[in-house]
């Protein structure tokens, strides 16, 4: 079975438009990280990954902010990989914010995906860029601005951890119940967990077309959720991404190509 794009990354561009502010309100944004045990990928399911490249619109309301791309390619060593997130703001989003490179470094091992490296970049707002490197050998995960933690096993960057529950997603057959699934983000000052439930399968229209779709929800913040819709016809790819505050929609992503 193939292992589509990532859940998508944080979303700077709808929330400088907001109100919001960063990185407090990232947290919100980010949606995965610590893999627990139960994340694990069944020995009999075979998952690939293969290099991809994705075009998705951003959005607020009626208002297109801009465009982001999610690039896969494989990297150095056994079933490692570097994956990019790029978001570029059009139209009056560009006097808010520059643009966001994420870039994350990572690899399967042992069924659990595990991060190498992480990077931060906003053209507009300097002080906030940071680097993050996960040293498995001394269990320590270090900032570049001088934050160090230990490292458990699991605890893994904003961006390789949307595979983590991909991975879960396909572990389920993609079947709405009662299990979920607790994760914990790391970030360059705080870590954070997360829960997430499959809730239901729906039929979901975006720019490339029309998709059958798991929905996965975050479930353990009444007041905010992100929601997102995965693809089993395209390897569980995220079609759609929804983040959501009071029940009023915040932002959407959509697939474009």
């Amino acid at each position: 079975m193939k292992l589509g794009h990532g859940l998508l990354s944080l979303l700077l561009l709808s929330y400088a438009l907001a109100g919001y502010s960063a990185p407090e309100d990232a947290d919100e944004a980010g949606m995965l990280g610590v893999v627990t045990e139960t994340a694990t990928i069944p020995p009999k399911l075979k998952v690939s990954i293969e290099p991809s490249h994705a075009l998705y619109v951003l959005s607020r309301g009626s208002i297109t902010l801009g465009e982001a791309s999610f690039i896969l390619q494989a990297d150095e060593g056994q079933d490692c990989w570097k994956y990019q997130y790029v978001a570029k703001p059009s139209g009056l989003a560009k006097l808010f914010i520059g643009t966001v490179t994420e870039q994350s470094h990572f690899c399967i091992v042992e069924g659990m995906v595990r991060s190498q490296t992480f990077s931060f970049d906003r053209k507009d707002k300097r002080e906030d860029n940071f680097d993050l490197s996960f040293n498995w050998a001394d269990k320590m995960v270090r900032s570049s601005i001088g934050e160090m933690r230990p490292l458990e096993d699991g605890m893994i960057d904003r961006l390789a951890m949307q595979y983590a529950v991909q991975r879960w997603v396909i572990g389920q057959n993609g079947m709405p119940g009662p299990d979920e699934i607790t994760l914990t983000k790391v970030e360059d000052d705080r870590i954070k967990p997360y829960t997430f439930r499959i809730v239901s399968r729906e039929k979901i229209e975006t720019p490339a077309g029309s998709f059958d779709a798991v929905r996965v929800e975050r479930v353990d913040d009444p007041k905010k959720s992100t929601r997102f819709w995965l693809a089993p016809s395209r390897g569980y790819m995220p079609i759609k991404v929804e983040q959501v505050k009071k029940g009023s929609e915040q932002f959407k992503m959509l697939l474009k190509n």
